[in-house]
């Protein structure tokens, strides 16, 4: 049964092909990196007078950076150079051109976590395969980028159009083994640059035993392309793109309370 659902790339701002139409603006606080705070003495009502540029919150040596190097490891089994580089914004999102991706700051303290869960109703990417699974997404948006692989006619071919334009809302069809199965919500199908970061995204996985899980699918013809596609790749230099942080929250000088104000509404 096929219902109309909000596309995930609205959620994480995706809105031109595979990736974001945002501020590419570079962080203009990178010297003035503030102090890491233990966020667990304040109480709830100091913590949302807190503008988000300062809650001192960094990746290194937190639960997400092992995810993500988790993921960085994945690369290298399967002998891939490219590493895309991270940071810290709002929401998960890759930026069109950019060979990195953003990771949600409310996901690096639980009390941040818990007021993101009683704002919208969700956590995604809070545990741990659903996190795995959005890394693995959002690095094959970080790898197309890095080496243009969506220029290539072989991967329009395979996909389609990378320049479609995004729909508002799609209608999945369930049953339609054209497309892998990562995300909720069939997001595959919501639009070509999707289909190839989800197809990306279950080829990386070591335990999707994709070629015996899609033996019989259509799909198995996008895992195989994906395949041959990395081994082409592999060891190769990534075209000279300049390193951004789109909507860093270093930027960010919104008070915690009216931001998750506005994520309730």
């Amino acid at each position: 049964m096929g219902r109309e659902l909000t596309t995930f790339s609205n959620q994480r701002k995706q809105g031109s092909p595979g990736h974001a139409t945002l501020c590419t603006s570079r962080s203009r606080r990178r010297g003035k990196r503030r102090n890491r705070r233990d966020l667990s003495r304040l109480r709830q009502a100091e913590l949302l007078e807190l503008p988000i540029c300062d809650l001192g919150l960094t990746l290194s040596n937190t639960l997400m950076a092992a995810r993500v190097e988790r993921v960085m490891g994945e690369l290298a089994t399967v002998r891939l150079s490219f590493r895309p580089y991270t940071w810290l914004s709002t929401e998960w999102f890759a930026p069109d051109g950019l060979p990195g991706f953003a990771l949600p700051f409310h996901l690096l303290h639980p009390q941040l976590a818990r007021l993101e869960r009683e704002a919208t109703g969700r956590l995604e990417g809070g545990e741990l395969d659903e996190c795995l699974r959005l890394l693995r997404h959002e690095t094959a948006h970080a790898i197309d980028s890095a080496y243009g692989l969506h220029r290539r006619a072989s991967w329009r071919a395979m996909f389609g159009r990378f320049g479609s334009p995004y729909r508002a809302s799609y209608i999945p069809k369930p049953g339609l083994r054209d497309y892998v199965i990562n995300l909720d919500n069939w997001y595959a199908q919501s639009h070509p640059a999707e289909d190839w970061a989800e197809t990306f995204a279950v080829w990386l996985d070591p335990r999707s035993n994709w070629r015996e899980a899609y033996r019989d699918w259509p799909a198995l013809e996008k895992l195989e392309y994906v395949d041959s596609l990395m081994q082409e790749v592999r060891g190769s230099r990534a075209l000279e793109i300049e390193y951004e942080r789109v909507e860093d929250i270093e930027d960010n000088t919104t008070k915690l309370s009216k931001y998750f104000r506005r994520r309730k509404q």
